[in-house]
């Protein structure tokens, strides 16, 4: 059999044989090509799905998480009913630690398809589905699994072969011209060549001159012509890389912006939840205030005046007078709980804040001496006025400072700085030498009735109130806080509270 192949060949002519080969050669390099385009675009095509359900997940995962730690499955399961827009997306669902569902949104298996719980992302590749899996909410630890279809990736892969199968057979006839022109231009040279070589041997010397001296500068030319080509492919090529650096270096730029977006959002969501809380419980705490205090003064009224007629040394003068001294601390109380629901409109009016500061640590500062607490301030010259309530700035330093001193009754020091910010505002900055705040307690300082002092030594509204006083001057608090070396608390104040917001 490959005799007569051979054979074949040969009693061909080289014209034949070079349309032959040009034909095959051409034929062989594009079902190549074909095949290699072919697998790189699915495997490009796998990538591009791969990459775009891990930044939706990603997304998604950051939508659902204050859902998921307020233990809100409605509006968890709301959210991710904006799955159904993406073409790919088939299911989500977020599942608890031991597997429970908590949300769900698509044909949901009735089997979790990866290992809860999901500690970080998680892919998982199936015949038709692509799942990707994260970890959603800081308190419950919950996991969220998304499903993609590549239903759209082989439908995609299949256009692309059968487009290069129908593209290699229809450039067939082309490739048999191609071969045909190809092999005239080799085999004339060749005749051409062969027949003045043919006079040459006859003796002809006219011949001679006919000789093709000029195929070496053809060849030359040949040369140039492929390194003029070699120069242009090199230019292409680098304008291509540098375009593939000004694309990635704006790619980095999009994902940072992306990331400053999302965190801007994300803390946003934090300080609306937290208004929210501290409204609800404002409404409470009110409500519940003006019910007590009138009950309260006509406690505290009959018991001091029975305090003013019983004797020193009657039985009765302890019972008494601890009545009177403990309706005095719930009148205490039930003022604060009707200063912290107060959130109507108030009152801005021209401050300086360094004469503020002054003024106010007086009320303090008999009481850090007393504890042996050394009282550093530090105020910066030429700060610029702003507009704010008086009273309620008063009131935050001296909430900011009782608090500090209520964790170094053994002593430290009280720092009190103020300077200008960044922001185009000013700056309050209160430090203590204490214990520190632990990390568990941190998110948790300026939630209503929240301490960690004894009973009787706190209510609770001391950091609610600063915090609500803050909001109202459209400012922002900032905690910095070291167990075993102390806490810094930073007041940033706009110079217009009703010109617009600091940004957190």
């Amino acid at each position: 059999m490959i005799s007569a192949c051979k054979r074949f060949v040969s009693a061909r002519p080289l014209k034949v044989k070079l349309v032959g080969l040009v034909s095959l050669v051409v034929l062989a390099t594009a079902l190549v090509l074909s095949v290699s385009l072919t697998g790189s675009l699915t495997s490009q095509t796998g990538e591009l799905l791969r990459e775009r359900a891990t930044n939706l997940t990603t997304v998604m995962a950051t939508v659902v998480s204050a859902a998921v730690d307020f233990d809100n499955p409605e509006a968890a399961t709301e959210r991710l009913s904006a799955l159904s827009k993406s073409p790919d997306a088939t299911y989500a669902v977020i599942y608890a630690p031991d597997g429970a569902v908590i949300a769900q949104w698509g044909a949901v298996p009735p089997s979790p398809v990866v290992p809860l719980p999901v500690n970080t992302l998680t892919t998982k590749d199936e015949s038709h589905l692509l799942h990707v899996a994260l970890p959603v909410g800081e308190a419950l630890h919950a996991s969220l699994v998304v499903a993609f279809s590549r239903a759209e990736q082989q439908r995609q892969t299949s256009a692309i072969i059968w487009a290069a199968l129908t593209a290699s057979g229809a450039l067939l006839p082309l490739m048999i011209f191609l071969g045909y022109l190809v092999a005239a231009g080799f085999v004339q040279p060749i005749r051409s060549m062969t027949s003045i070589a043919d006079a040459i041997s006859r003796g002809d010397r006219v011949a001679l001159s006919q000789l093709p001296a000029h195929r070496v500068d053809e060849s030359g030319t040949l040369a140039r012509a492929f390194q003029r080509l070699l120069r242009q492919e090199h230019e292409h090529q680098a304008m291509l890389e540098t375009r593939v650096e000004e694309r990635t270096v704006e790619l980095q730029k999009a994902n940072e912006e992306l990331a400053v977006r999302l965190s801007q959002l994300a803390d946003a969501q934090e300080q609306l939840v937290q208004s929210r809380k501290m409204a609800a419980v404002g409404q409470l705490a009110g409500g519940v205030a003006h019910e007590i205090n009138n009950p309260l003064a006509v406690i505290l009224g009959f018991a001091q005046g029975m305090e003013r007629r019983v004797p020193d040394k009657d039985p009765l003068r302890l019972p008494v007078t601890s009545i009177v001294r403990e309706a005095l601390r719930c009148k205490n109380l039930v003022q604060e709980l009707l200063t912290f629901s107060r959130t109507g409109k108030k009152n801005f009016e021209a401050v300086e804040l360094n004469a503020l500061v002054r003024s106010t640590l007086v009320l303090i500062e008999a009481r850090a001496k007393t504890q042996g607490v050394k009282l550093v301030v530090e105020l910066a010259d030429g700060l610029p006025g702003l507009k704010a309530n008086t009273t309620q700035l008063q009131q935050v330093l001296v909430n900011l400072g009782t608090n500090a001193l209520d964790v170094m009754k053994g002593g430290g020091a009280l720092t009190v700085r103020t300077r200008s910010n960044e922001r185009g505002g000013v700056s309050l900055e209160v430090a203590d030498t204490g214990g520190g705040i632990p990390a568990d307690v941190l998110p948790r300082i300026f939630e209503p009735f929240f301490t960690t002092k004894g009973v009787g030594e706190g209510t609770g509204l001391g950091l609610s109130l600063v915090y609500e006083i803050i909001q109202q001057h459209r400012g922002h608090i900032d905690v910095d806080s070291a167990v075993g070396q102390g806490t810094r608390m930073t007041v940033e104040l706009p110079l217009d509270p009703t010109a617009g917001a600091v940004s957190a």
